[in-house]
């Protein structure tokens, strides 16, 4: 077993013991919001969330924001995987959470070493907008 499955392991054993109670399931994804989520979004409010995909955990921040960018941020090769999503929505319920971080996941997630990088996106069709 390498060193980051076995980090993976312990990540989602902390993880399972602080939350949780209100995940979010669909199929191997599991996303545990973070905040409260209010029926009406502004532009810069942003919204944190713990998603499982099945082998790594990492935290997803959605920031409402007219520009449609993606940024990874892993500081040191231990640490989880940090992504910042920015595109322009006024709501957010159960489907359309789960149908982006699937939407996330297929834009590939990257596993190893340390990460800053960012990039321009297109953002999916019917997402909140």
């Amino acid at each position: 077993m390498s060193v980051r499955s076995r980090i993976r392991k312990r990540e989602w054993r902390r993880f399972s013991h602080v939350y949780g109670a209100g995940e979010i399931q669909a199929g191997r994804l599991k996303i545990e919001p973070v905040h409260q989520i209010p029926d009406r979004i502004e532009t810069g409010d942003e919204f944190d969330f713990w998603v499982h995909n099945g082998t790594s955990l990492f935290l997803i921040t959605l920031e409402s924001q007219p520009a449609a960018r993606i940024h990874y941020l892993r500081p040191q090769w231990r640490a989880h995987l940090s992504i910042r999503v920015q595109f322009d929505f006024h709501c957010l319920s159960e489907p359309e959470l789960i149908k982006i971080v699937q939407w996330i996941n297929r834009l590939g997630i990257p596993d190893r070493g340390r990460i800053r990088k960012s990039r321009s996106i297109s953002v999916p069709p019917g997402s909140g907008a």
